[in-house]
This record gives C-alpha cells, structure tokens and sequence, in this order.
C-alpha cells in the first residue's frame, strides 16, 4: 500500500509540473536581470535624448551663424551702396578709401571683392591687408552660401536706385561643428555627468518600484508546491497593469488547482477494478492499468505499441466489429459485452466501454476502453437460469399434483353419470326387459356428452402444460375462466364463493405464464380459506385503469401475519409446511415483474361485505394495456 501511495504521488506530481510548464509555454523568456535591463533602457534613452538635444542645437547654431552672415552681408550692401556706386559709375578713388574704412568695423569678414558688370573685379579688402589677387567672377549664385573650412563665402548683388552696378563677394570668418564643440566641451560633459547622475538615481528608485511587484510575484511563484501552496492566491493593492497580471496569475493558479483536483480524482480512477487500456489513433497501445494484468494476464510491457487485437478471442464475426468501428465513428462511444482470451488461452466474458478522445479540430487522437471482467457473472447468470428452469419445473409439477387431485375430482360425477346410464342399460339387457329407443339414445347421448367434458378437462389440463413461449393478445377475462375450468370444482367442494367483476380487458404476453399465476395465488387463497371455519369468500375484480390492466384478487381468510407479509415473494418460503413448495408466489412475482413489466404486490385489507366486516389479504397484479 505504502508503494503504491508513493507512487501515486509520484504520478501526480509529474502531471502537476507537466500541466505547469503548459501554463507558462506561452510566456517569452528572457536572460539577466530585468531590473538591470530596465536601467539599461533608461540610461540608454538618457544618454540618447541628451546627445539629440545637444545635435539639434549645434545644428542650430550653425544655421542661426548662416544666417546672421547672409544678413550682415545685406547690412553692408545696404550702406555702402552709395560708395560703391561712386567707385563703379564715376570711379571716384576716395570712395573705395572710405569703403575699406566702413568694412574694417565689421570683425567677422575676412575679405571683399567689388566685381564690376564685365565681371573684372574693381576694389578689394582684406582684413589683414593682404593682396587677395581676385580671379574673375565665375559663374555663381548669387545669395548662396560656400562653406569653405572656417570661411563662408557669399555673393551679392550691389544695387542702386534698383539698377545693378556688379557683384560683391564676401568671405566671412565662422566656426565650424568641430569650434563648435570644442568650445562647449567641458559644459556638456558636466550637463551629461549630470543627467546620468540623477538619470541612475532616479533610474535605480523607478525600477525598484516598477520590478518589485515582478520579484514579488517570481517568489511567490517559486514557493508553489504540489500539496498546499498552489491553493494559495496572491495578494496586492495595484490598481494597474501589476493588479491585472496578479489577477491573471491567481486564475491560472485556480485553473491548475482544478486541473489537479481532476488528475487525482483520474489518478485514482485509473487503478480500478476495471481494465483501462489507453490507445493512439492508430490503435496502437500507449498505456494500461493493472487491472488490465489482472484480466487479461498481459503486462503492460508485453502489449505497449501493439493492437487490441492480440485480445480477440475470434468468437465475434466480421461484422461485430465494423458495428463497433460504426458506433465510434457516428457517436464516439461504443458500450456492449465482448468475449475476449486470456494470455493463457481461456475465455474472459468482458463488459466494455470504448471512448473516442477529440481535439479541438474534432479528429481522433486517442481511444480509451474501460472493460469489466463478467466472466463469474455471466457464470452465475447462467446457474440462475438453471435453477429458474428447475423451479418452474418443480412448480409445474406441484401443480400438475394440484391438478390431478382437480381432475379426479371434477372426473367423479361425470364418472358417476356414465356408470349410471350403462348400468341401466346392461340392467335391462340383463333382465331381458324391453329397451326403449327413446331412453336407449337418451343414455348413449348422456355418456356421449360426459365422455366430452370429460375430453375438454384433459385438453385444458394439456393446454397448460404446454411448453409455450410465444406471446399473443389475450383476452383476461377468458384466461380466468379457464383456470375456473381447471379449480372451479375444488373451489365449490369447500364452499367457496365467488364474487366477480369482471370485463373485457385485452394484453399481451404469454397466456400460460399468466394462467399460472392465476392458478398460484387462488390456490393459495384456497388453502388459506379450507381453514376458515365461517363463510369463505373470494372476491376476483378485472378492470382497466389508465394504461394498466388491474386484477384483484381477494379473500377473508384473515390475512397474512405483518412479520411474514414481506417474505412471500422470497423463494422457499412457505406456511405449509411439507405442504407447500415455496416456489409458487416467487414464480408469480418474478413472472409479472419481469416477463410481462408490470408488477405484483400484496397488502392486507380490512372491508365490510353484506354488513359484516373482513380481514384478508388482497393480491394486486397491475399489466400495461398493449394495442393489438
């Protein structure tokens, strides 16, 4: 027991884990520490929005001194385009002294050359006054920028009174991406050393609170065990996503709780007293319980991977099977007796069970049969029919006894009334006297209808003997009557009355099996009465009652002792003594209840009959009125 018990165990913790890890299959996995990656993310983000920020504003710093230089270059047009008309239009040699003056206020340009129309430069300027040795003006456009390293170039038109005198070029002085961040080197590492300070800090708080509810939940998880923590839910207070996934995970605890409850209650199932046999949907054998060794005489290694057909015993036809194979196609389940071999060649009489196993597609995956060893049963049922067949025998001889002592009494008048009309006969024949032929035909005809009363007596006594099994329509008023034909006569040579009301009420069934048990309990109302030393009455009643036909049958014999009124149906029992067989009434009861489905029962009854008052017992027999 102890082994099995570990077993057991064993077997169920196995299916527990198994249906766990089908539980979280479908979660993603991840290697290292979530907190460590969530920090990760964050100084990554971090670091990735500062060096962002810090591009989107060099790069707008580059184009704000774009455009500061192209407006500066506007501003200088703009006022020394009166002296650059001078110098081009009278070529007024003190104008470009005044010019060189103005431009040298301006400390960001480099240089500027002055272009006439015939695109021959006119006047330049330097900052460090420097011969610049202008080329000609190349093919350009004008107002767009020419980055050259540190040196933006930009060439513009010199207007005057909307007319256009020639072209100027500017070189202005700016600072390139590489000034740019060299000049501001030293604050932006102390903004970012900065921000990953309180980045990480505030990082390592956040993420404590965001994965503590996580670690929470992982230990929780990892303190499961099968017998009592699964039944435990997990509590929390978090009204967001956290609370979902708590709610998710004491669900999925409730399912595999439930989960578990039925793998027990199949673990247990499944070492049964029935053989279970658990197959693919090829057949092919995958799993047995010991209760199939047990039946079967096979151990489970001997048959894993083969068909159910090493059991045949070859007593079932072809077409037994393809009903079987029908049956689990059309309903997937298949319920009936099967005779099977035993591995040592004997027969086993089983009751069997197959069930289709579906998925969700409704295809077979699996088949499980669960069968019964009813061998002994089977066994005894056929012992039991022996012994019923021996007891209607013993029965029908007791009342083949009965009725005999019936017919020799019912034979004595009419055997008086022969003997009677040939006596006088032969009387006169012996006297020599004078026969008349009236009276001579009148005697013959008297034997003649005696000798066939007598014949109808012996074809009733034939008639229920008869070893007949067929069912017919039969009329119950009629089937009472002819047991009247058989005991009537007995019944009157005790002085018995007879109060009846019957009608016509139709059945069917096997008229001899009701005719017998007609026979029993009037006999034994019979006997029961021979003892009353006052007036004897049977009362007999036939009627239909809703779907039913009901008959009575009544006595005032005082009735059956309360402590022996439930055994009368019991085979053997009887107040007779070694009188009585006590068989009849259990013939009856079975016949009734299990031939003919209806039911018969007793009760005693107190009534008043003609002003007096009787007790006696009162036998009901109840049928269902078939249509014929």
């Amino acid at each position: 027991m102890m082994a099995h018990g570990q077993s057991g165990e064993m077997i169920q913790k196995y299916q527990y884990k198994t249906h766990l890890k089908n539980e979280m299959k479908s979660l993603p996995t991840y290697n290292g520490s979530i907190k460590k990656r969530l920090i990760f993310i964050i100084m990554s983000v971090t670091l990735l929005t500062a060096l962002i920020g810090y591009g989107s504003f060099v790069y707008w710093y580059m184009q704000n001194q774009y455009e500061q230089k192209i407006e500066l270059s506007k501003t200088v047009s703009l006022i020394l385009a009166q002296d650059f008309a001078k110098l081009i239009l009278l070529n007024d040699v003190s104008a470009a002294a005044d010019i060189s003056d103005s431009l040298k206020s301006f400390s960001t340009l480099e240089s500027m050359v002055l272009y006439k129309l015939d695109k021959k430069p006119i006047l330049q300027y330097s900052k460090d006054g420097k011969s610049l040795n202008p080329e000609s003006l190349p093919e350009i456009v004008l107002d767009k920028l020419f980055l050259d390293g540190n040196i933006l170039k930009l060439y513009s038109a010199t207007m005057y009174k909307n007319s256009k005198l020639g072209t100027v070029k500017y070189e202005f002085q700016v600072q390139t991406l590489f000034d740019v961040i060299k000049k501001n080197l030293s604050v932006v590492i102390i903004i970012l050393s900065l921000m990953f300070l309180i980045s990480y800090f505030l990082t390592l708080y956040f993420a404590k609170k965001f994965t503590n509810p996580i670690l929470n939940l992982v230990k929780f998880l990892e303190k499961i065990e099968l017998k009592n923590s699964y039944k435990k839910r997990i509590q929390t207070k978090e009204k967001n996503e956290y609370g979902i996934l708590y709610e998710e995970v004491n669900q999925m605890l409730q399912r595999i709780e439930d989960s578990h409850n039925v793998l027990k209650i199949a673990a247990v199932t499944f070492e049964t007293q029935n053989g279970i046999t658990i197959t693919d949907k090829n057949q092919k054998i995958l799993l047995v319980n010991k209760a199939f060794t047990k039946i079967t005489g096979y151990e489970a290694s001997e048959v894993k991977g083969l068909s159910p057909k090493i059991l045949q015993s070859g007593l079932h036809d072809k077409n037994f099977y393809d009903e079987m194979k029908k049956s689990l196609k059309e309903k997937n389940i298949w319920v009936g007796e099967i005779t099977n071999k035993h591995k040592d060649g004997t027969i086993v009489n089983e009751h069997l069970t197959i069930q289709s196993i579906l998925d969700n597609k409704g295809e077979v995956i699996y088949y499980v049969a669960s069968f019964l060893d009813i061998t002994l049963q089977k066994e005894m049922e056929f012992k039991l029919k022996e012994k019923e067949s021996q007891l209607i025998q013993k029965s029908k001889m007791a009342a083949m006894g009965e009725m005999l002592e019936n017919i020799a009494h019912q034979w004595r008048q009419p055997l008086s009334v022969i003997s009677a009309a040939a006596s006088g006969v032969l009387l006169k024949k012996s006297l020599e006297l004078e026969i008349d032929e009236k009276e001579h035909i009148e005697s013959l005809e008297k034997i003649t209808n005696t000798v066939q009363y007598m014949s109808n007596t012996i074809n009733d006594f034939r008639d229920f003997f008869k070893n007949d099994k067929y069912v017919t329509f039969f009329n119950l008023k009629n089937s009472y009557e002819r047991v009247l034909g058989l005991i009537g006569s007995k019944l009157k040579s005790i002085d018995i009355e007879l109060i009846e009301n019957l009608n016509d009420v139709n059945i069917s069934g096997i008229e001899n099996e009701f005719i017998q048990v007609l026979m029993n309990i009037i006999s034994n109302a019979k006997d029961a009465l021979n003892e009353c030393e006052n007036r004897k009455l049977l009362f007999v009643d036939i009627f239909k009652e809703s779907s039913n036909a009901v008959i009575i049958i009544k006595d005032n014999a005082g009735g059956i002792p309360k402590e022996l009124i439930d055994k009368v149906f019991e085979p053997y029992f009887t107040t007779k003594g070694n009188e009585g067989t006590g068989i009849g009434l259990h013939m009856s009861k079975d016949i009734i209840d299990n031939h003919m489905n209806g039911n018969l029962s007793v009760e005693n009854e107190k009534y008043t009959f003609e002003g007096t008052e009787y007790i006696g017992a009162k036998f009901i027999i109840k049928l269902p009125i078939s249509k014929k």
